[in-house]
């Protein structure tokens, strides 16, 4: 779907590069998360993929291929015939990135205007269906809004409502949770799990939240000064960070919410052992057997728990209580 080889971009009123040798691949329907703080190349990254970058004020090389079509290096009938059309982005800012002086109904069904010969009713329906999909309570109300008369949360959905509303293959999401409070934050990484779910769509899911990224994505990568420093499946990224930075990162989130996470992994280890125990009666292990103390993982060994209190227990401790 999307494979990013060797990316440099630099600025040219920079001394280093923004994003140095950057490479990672996103898979059909794959939701890849992209950690690190602010200014270590995530959105910039981000915008070579859209084709968004302004090119006369920045050097840049490496590639960016979307469905086999080179993004970073294409004319501007190509991004035109992309943009919008195959790749959606949510911004980070919904109120300054969408224009105030016109209704959001018209916002959210411009990309039709482009990429359809649709009749206005049409754009009109299929707005407001895609208003519909981001589950906003009063979608033809919406529609006939500006932006100031909507909350923050309603203006982010409506955003993800004009990203999606051509059914791209392939949707950035820049920091698209940062300015929400944790409810809604929830409801809003809710909605992008089902519109995955339902429409297939691979994401790119930016944010300087690790913890954000593990209830979402299945892979995660982590940028610092524009480089991908680690890499891998969330689950062993949260739980065992190699690199010194991702442990730094992993440092700074709470242990409450550790605990939870925790739990939350062995829930998906426990399906995911269900489900192929419903697909073939496994052999009974001998307790001392190597494959008896596989490790699980968030580290601890398949017989062992975590307690309410975060507290790890072995499982013959358990037995002996």
């Amino acid at each position: 779907m999307l494979e990013v080889r060797d990316l440099h971009v630099k600025f040219q009123n920079r001394d280093r590069e923004a994003v140095a040798g950057v490479s990672f691949t996103i898979r059909d329907g794959e939701i890849l998360g992209l950690v690190g703080e602010s200014g270590s190349g995530k959105s910039v990254t981000a915008m070579s993929i859209a084709g968004l970058l302004p090119r006369k004020k920045c050097d840049y090389r490496g590639d960016v291929l979307v469905d086999g079509e080179d993004m970073l290096h294409a004319d501007r009938a190509l991004l035109r015939k992309v943009q919008g059309n195959k790749i959606g982005v949510v911004f980070q800012e919904p109120m300054s990135a969408m224009d105030p002086l016109m209704k959001v109904g018209r916002q959210v069904e411009e990309v039709l205007v482009i990429h359809t010969d649709l009749s206005p009713e049409e754009r009109r329906k299929r707005a407001i269906e895609a208003l519909t999909d981001v589950e906003l309570a009063d979608p033809e109300g919406v529609y006939n809004k500006y932006p100031h008369e909507l909350s923050g949360g309603m203006l982010q959905r409506s955003m993800i409502a004009a990203a999606i509303v051509a059914r791209p293959s392939l949707l950035l999401l820049d920091e698209p949770t940062t300015a929400l409070d944790v409810t809604i934050q929830a409801q809003i990484l809710k909605l992008l799990k089902k519109l995955n779910e339902e429409y297939g769509m691979s994401m790119l899911f930016i944010s300087h939240n690790l913890n954000v990224v593990r209830k979402l994505c299945k892979r995660v990568a982590v940028m610092q000064k524009g480089e991908i420093v680690e890499e891998g499946c969330t689950d062993a990224v949260f739980f065992r960070p190699q690199h010194p930075y991702t442990q730094h990162l992993i440092a700074c989130i709470p242990a409450r919410v550790k605990v939870i996470a925790k739990k939350d992994a062995e829930a998906r280890r426990l399906a995911a052992d269900g489900a192929a125990g419903a697909a073939a009666v496994p052999e009974k292990k001998a307790p001392g057997s190597a494959e008896g103390a596989a490790m699980g993982p968030e580290g601890t060994s398949h017989g062992d728990t975590v307690t309410a209190s975060g507290e790890e227990v072995k499982g013959g401790e358990r037995n002996g209580r």
